[in-house]
């Protein structure tokens, strides 16, 4: 099973996330403060689901753009 590592911002514990738990919101192993959701692998948007995810999304976003040649 494939796992990622997320910082809790409040108390800085590092908690391993299940890859399958991509995109929900969690709890710090140490201080159950909220985690946000992370992802393991990009999310592919279109024109119908951009605006949403990115104002929906409450922390920061890396957008990368790209367009057939």
């Amino acid at each position: 099973m494939s796992y990622y590592t997320v910082t809790c911002n409040s108390c800085g514990a590092i908690n391993r996330i299940p890859a399958d738990k991509q995109g929900r919101t969690g709890r710090c192993g140490t201080c159950r403060a909220t985690l946000l959701p992370m992802y393991y692998q990009p999310q592919p948007l279109n024109d119908r689901t951009f605006d949403a995810f990115v104002t929906g999304y409450p922390g920061p976003v890396l957008i990368e753009f790209w367009a057939p040649s």
